[in-house]
């Protein structure tokens, strides 16, 4: 079977229906979307059971259809926050967001269907549950959803050796696997966090849970991603940023001017951190992650017996009753930066720090609305995802010079401003607020000298002349 499109998306992921939402939004085009996976949704098929959005729903999903109810959440770690979805939620999200896209009959979704590459007459595609391979031909561009896919518990390989007998179970069955045991929580990141904060709002006692840790993680503050109602307090976080950039003397003076100032904190005050990956907690999730005391800090775990446990930098005894909880998956691919516009291929990558699902449908706009890729990648270069502090000054300096870019296109500035999936979408409305008045006056004093010192902390080129004073002048 030879089926024809203009723009052929690798990966049904919340990536890959952004961008071919926005697309479609914007151009008379037909987008065919293929997925190995059964539904749409990406990794979110396969997210452990208690999982939740770490950001608010109301700016998460594709542009055309909203995510939740906007509703701020009453009682929980969450509580005065906007509503954050469970994985299911988010799964049956996606379902829904597809349906549009192929009722226009401009649109096709084949789902377990996988990309073989470029075959003598077009690109092949192998039905998953045939096993046929059909040809693809795209008149327009090959678009790579997958070039920043995660790696997740539930199916990655276990990177350490287990002796037979030893009791470890992914971070998706802890729920069916929880016992009258002791815990050993192993990994770094959020998912660890969760399942910490999952072990104690099911009861277990701090001192029943041990955190190997083979290293220390920034947590930004969740009060700093509020959207609407509360996006002064988005504000309020760019600004701390522009401030702390402003003044830093070197990146460790840096991270304690962001901490001081309550943008980013550690779970251990006392101990160095060195990882950074741009995940965030509430005040009530770090007070109870604080409980924990039994953390173990030697480096990565290289395997498991049944009465010690080895890593990088030594050993620590553990028990035939203890329950191992893998949470070891990298989690966000640290992929190196290529042209997201390339010659009949485009490759989704993070544009603006830390909002994937803005940042594909922004690439969907760009390519319907522009046509030489030089100046498409020069609206939508590519920032590759923070694992430690020293990827900060570049990841939050390369944002802010781009957005800088964007307000000299206005059909752009337009589109950015009004998109659903801006998260700052509501500023304008809250302008006369005190609040929002005190961060927009803090950011516009530092974000100069900011942009100036990140990059020597960066040690990255010169942004082109007038970008930080096109991004400055906007606010003002």
């Amino acid at each position: 079977m030879l089926i024809s499109t203009d723009y052929l998306v690798i990966g049904a992921g919340a990536s890959g229906l952004a961008f071919a939402d926005a697309l479609a939004a914007e151009a008379d085009v037909e987008v065919t979307v293929i997925d190995r996976r059964g539904a749409p949704g990406g990794h979110w098929a396969d997210a452990y059971p208690f999982v939740r959005l770490h950001t608010p729903s109301a700016y998460y999903g594709v542009n055309s259809l909203a995510l939740g109810e906007d509703r701020i959440d009453q009682v929980g770690e969450n509580a005065g926050y906007y509503e954050r979805a469970t994985g299911d939620e988010v799964v049956e999200y996606f379902a829904d967001a597809a349906g549009p896209l192929t009722e226009t009959g401009r649109g096709r979704l084949l789902t377990r269907h996988e990309h073989l590459g470029t075959g003598s007459d077009g690109e092949q595609v192998r039905d998953l549950g045939t096993g046929e391979i059909h040809d693809v031909a795209v008149r327009r561009k090959v678009v790579d959803a997958r070039y920043l896919e995660a790696s997740i518990p539930a199916t990655h390989t276990t990177p350490f050796q287990v002796a037979p007998g030893v009791r470890l179970v992914s971070v998706n069955d802890l729920p069916a696997a929880q016992s009258d045991c002791s815990y050993a929580v192993l990994g770094s990141g959020k998912t660890a966090a969760d399942a910490c904060m999952w072990l104690l709002d099911n009861d277990v006692p701090p001192d029943r849970i041990r955190w190997i840790r083979p290293r220390d993680a920034w947590f930004y503050d969740r009060r700093h991603f509020q959207p609407l109602e509360q996006v002064d307090a988005i504000m309020e976080g760019n600004s701390l940023d522009a401030e702390a950039g402003a003044h830093a003397a070197n990146l460790e003076d840096l991270f304690e001017r962001l901490e001081a100032s309550g943008r980013l904190a550690r779970i251990d005050a006392a101990w160095p951190a060195t990882m950074y990956r741009g995940t965030m907690l509430s005040a009530r999730e770090l007070a109870a992650l604080r409980q924990i005391a039994d953390v173990v800090r030697l480096g990565r775990v290289q395997r498991i017996e049944a009465d010690r446990i080895v890593l990088e930098r030594g050993e620590t005894k553990t028990r035939s009753d203890v329950l191992h909880v893998d949470c070891t998956a990298l989690g966000l691919n640290n992929a190196p930066a290529t042209p997201i516009f390339q010659p009949g291929r485009i490759v989704l990558q993070q544009v603006r720090a830390l909002s994937p699902c803005f940042n594909a449908a922004l690439v969907g706009f760009v390519e319907a609305h522009r046509d030489d890729d030089a100046d498409k990648n020069r609206l939508c270069p590519p920032n590759p995802y923070p694992s430690s502090i020293k990827d900060w000054p570049r990841m939050t300096s390369r944002t802010w010079r781009t957005e800088g870019r964007w307000l000299s296109e206005p059909d752009l500035s337009a589109w950015v401003a009004q998109s659903r999936l801006n998260l700052l979408r509501a500023l304008p409305d809250h302008a006369e607020e005190p609040s929002v008045q005190k961060a927009v006056k803090r950011y516009l004093t530092h974000v100069r000298a900011a942009i100036e010192r990140l990059k020597q902390l960066d040690g990255s080129s010169s942004p082109t002349a007038g970008e930080e004073s096109r991004a400055i002048d906007s606010l003002e």
